[in-house]
């Protein structure tokens, strides 16, 4: 049990390493950047075991479940219907973002449209698979891949172009105040606990022991993602670039491996991280939003085949369009909002499960007294 809380809280951590959380708080890394991330470890770990307490009372239940017990469908199918799209959203701007990173720096002549519609179609066949094969699929990929991620930390970290002075320069600016969009990106993540509230139902009982480790290795994985882009291209030059981390792995070489440019590799890591992530949070999209359907075309055995492959196909479809018509800037706007209402809403939504595992812990109370 507690491997696979762990699983989904790495994949969540790694896979922002290399997109937009970097990219904004680097842009505002005098503004309050280094506080946001000082603060993000403490909101982060405390939402993450609040919520994880919470939900231990709701033994092989998922959020639909919960929710049925407690909330008139009035007030339930909204909150699934918007918890499913901003699920889909989730995993909608990493396969944007990545397209066109592959187009950029793995196969510039092939068509960006082209990649983004092969990427669509692998994570709409993906995300339409069982949960618990996603959730097999998921302890495969980072074991296989994370020996390889700490190993080009590792490079990063000891390779003779990093300034250790550039980083102590950032120390100045520690006690900067960060914004609200600043405090949102540093602390989004932390969110990969969240997925537990669909994924509970494959656990007979949510007990995650070594909890400590949350704070730790979230705090070891932000710093990481800011410190050595820092250390590498240097106080004023790291604001230059678009995809610092990129640009980051491209300065590492391995003078003896087969290949010997670090990039390379570092970017095919991140294409299976990328396309597994993609494929987490459409899935768990997927489920709530056919939860907002009436229950008679879910019992018809046409309608459950379908069914999952129509809202798939839908969110792809977004995808796709908003993919199309989206630039650099436009897209770090629209991230910058999203995550935004995503911090508001996570927080809410864990005072939600608090409070409606309070209420069935006064049942059992209740029911024993």
């Amino acid at each position: 049990m507690t491997r696979y809380y762990f699983y989904f809280f790495l994949i969540c951590m790694l896979i922002n390493t290399i997109f937009f959380v970097p990219r904004i708080l680097l842009s505002q890394r005098f503004e309050g950047g280094i506080m946001a991330m000082i603060l993000a470890v403490l909101i982060g770990s405390a939402l993450a075991l609040t919520f994880t307490k919470a939900l231990s009372q709701f033994p092989g239940q998922g959020l639909p479940e919960i929710l049925t017990a407690f909330m008139p469908s009035a007030i339930r199918i909204p909150i699934l219907l918007f918890l499913g799209i901003m699920w889909g959203v989730a995993g909608s701007i990493i396969i944007i973002t990545f397209s066109v990173i592959t187009n950029r720096f793995l196969s510039p002549e092939t068509s960006p449209e082209f990649l983004l519609i092969c990427f669509c179609g692998i994570c709409c066949w993906a995300s339409t698979r069982k949960s618990s094969a996603i959730i097999s699929v998921t302890e495969i990929v980072i074991l296989l891949n994370l020996p390889i991620v700490a190993f080009i930390m590792y490079k990063a970290y000891t390779q003779k172009y990093f300034e250790w002075d550039a980083v102590k320069v950032m120390s100045d600016y520690t006690f900067k105040m960060p914004s609200w969009t600043l405090l949102s990106a540093a602390t989004y993540p932390f969110t990969g606990y969240i997925n537990f509230s669909l994924y509970n139902r494959y656990f007979k009982k949510l007990k995650v022991a070594h909890q400590w480790l949350i704070p730790i290795v979230g705090a070891a994985v932000l710093f990481t993602s800011i410190i050595v882009p820092i250390g590498v291209l240097g106080v004023t030059g790291v604001g230059d670039y678009l995809y610092t981390w990129i640009s980051t792995a491209d300065t590492l070489r391995m003078q003896y491996g087969f290949i010997e440019r670090v990039v390379f590799l570092f970017l095919f890591i991140y294409i299976g991280f990328s396309l597994l992530f993609v494929t987490i949070t459409w899935n768990i999209g997927i489920q709530l939003i056919l939860e907002c359907l009436p229950k008679r075309l879910k019992k018809v055995k046409r309608g459950r085949t379908a069914l999952p492959w129509i809202v798939a196909f839908i969110i792809a479809a977004v995808t796709y369009w908003a993919g199309i018509v989206s630039n650099d800037k436009g897209m770090i706007g629209s991230v910058k909002v999203w995550l935004s209402i995503r911090f508001d809403s996570e927080i809410l939504f864990v005072l939600l499960m608090v409070w409606m595992a309070w209420k069935r812990h006064r049942e059992r109370r209740s029911e024993h007294g």
